[in-house]
């Protein structure tokens, strides 16, 4: 990771910067794909926000 002096950019974690080990058994796979899921639904979730905050902005204009 590079830092800049005087820089009060925000550190990014190691652990979202490092790659992640393959899943060596089905329980590992069911993890990742337990996160996968969680993420998408996060995300999707929050597109669902903007969208209707979009809409609710368009309407007072």
């Amino acid at each position: 990771m590079v830092f800049v002096a005087g820089c009060d950019c925000p550190t990014v974690p190691n652990r979202l910067t490092s790659e992640l080990p393959d899943p060596s058994s089905n329980r590992g796979l069911l993890l990742l794909i337990a996160e996968y899921e969680a993420l998408r639904r996060r995300f999707n979730a929050g597109r669902a926000a903007m969208v209707e905050v979009l809409r609710k902005d368009e309407s007072t204009e």
